[in-house]
């Protein structure tokens, strides 16, 4: 953690104190002309460097990579603030030998992108407990439901540790207003809407999403060059894999129950998957991209090209489902005889 605290001194010291120290150079009537010249190259570096760390961390908290199943909230992606403390870690400890500390900050704030869809995967799925609840939903659904939300805990704990470490900053989940809000919303009645929501959901955000974070998690752990990185991805890719599966069983119990209305919701969603965007990791000043493969993230074309083979694979499956049954097809056969 000696090591990883370096990152913070290193922004302290190449970002805001230069520039503060430099503004206030700049500012000062006593300042000489060389003091203000002298004020001006920190203020300008400080900025630099201050500019560069925002930019990075807006880049990637509106980055959409490797991620499972998203928690929506009125129709958006919603993730807990940032916050400084205790609660979400393990003590997992990557090797940070070799790395400086602008590749600290990057790899830190890639953990802390993925804790905080992490953590925000556990609400996700109680949401979806709450739901096929109120649709009358077997036990079996629900007791998956909850596994995987146990399974998303376990999840951020590791990659918060991970962000912890490379940072050398106390992160944690902070608080998440916007779940709040939707709490006090009525459950589900059984609608038609109702049923057309859950359907979309499982194959977009469980079938495709989550099946699209196991292949990316198990790619960036075959890649990955630190034992704890690769444990980490290897674990979360089999887990997103049977996260996966869930979504298909959801997607069944929903095309059982849901009728009519659950079919055409199920052809509205396949119409969908070609608009789904690769996940994208944006190209970052001073790390390239076998640097970040190195290091569990993926280059972009192997991104985009685990995205086709999923979007495939999730569209044959899905098809398979609305294909009439032998049953089916003898009951049309008998109502519309040759």
């Amino acid at each position: 953690m000696e090591s990883a605290s370096g990152v913070l001194l290193f922004i302290l010291v190449c970002g805001p104190i230069p520039l503060v120290w430099g503004l206030k150079l700049l500012v000062s009537r006593s300042s000489s002309p060389l003091a203000r010249f002298a004020g001006a190259i920190l203020a300008l570096g400080g900025g630099a460097v201050t500019g560069l760390v925002a930019w990075l961390i807006h880049e990637l908290t509106t980055s959409s990579f490797s991620k499972g199943r998203v928690l929506r909230l009125q129709g958006r992606a919603r993730v807990a603030r940032r916050a400084l403390g205790q609660g979400w870690t393990d003590d997992a400890v990557p090797d940070l030998s070799g790395l400086s500390a602008w590749q600290r900050t990057v790899l830190g704030e890639a953990w802390l992108y993925s804790a905080g869809m992490e953590h925000a995967s556990v609400p996700a799925f109680s949401k979806l407990s709450l739901k096929l609840s109120a649709l009358g939903a077997p036990s079996a659904l629900l007791e998956d439901c909850h596994l995987a939300a146990l399974d998303e805990v376990r999840h951020a704990r590791r990659c918060f540790a991970m962000a912890r470490a490379y940072s050398g900053m106390p992160w944690t989940a902070g608080t998440l207003p916007a779940l709040a809000q939707a709490a006090s919303q009525p459950l589900p009645t059984g609608t038609e809407n109702d049923w057309a929501r859950l359907v979309r959901g499982s194959l977009l955000d469980g079938c495709l999403s989550e099946g699209l974070a196991s292949r990316v998690a198990e790619e960036g752990a075959s890649r990955a060059t630190d034992p704890v990185v690769r444990e980490t991805l290897l674990v979360i890719a089999e887990d997103e894999g049977r996260h996966a599966e869930l979504g298909w069983d959801v997607l069944d119990f929903a095309l059982e129950r849901g009728g009519r209305s659950a079919r055409d919701a199920l052809r509205q969603a396949l119409s969908e998957l070609d608009s789904r965007q690769a996940p994208a990791m944006p190209p970052i000043p001073g790390v390239d991209e076998a640097f970040l493969a190195r290091n569990g993230l993926l280059p972009q074309a192997e991104l985009g090209r685990l995205m086709r083979l999923c979007i495939e694979a999730t569209r044959a499956r899905a098809e398979a489902l609305l294909a009439p049954s032998p049953s089916e097809h003898r009951l049309s056969f008998q109502q519309h005889p040759v």
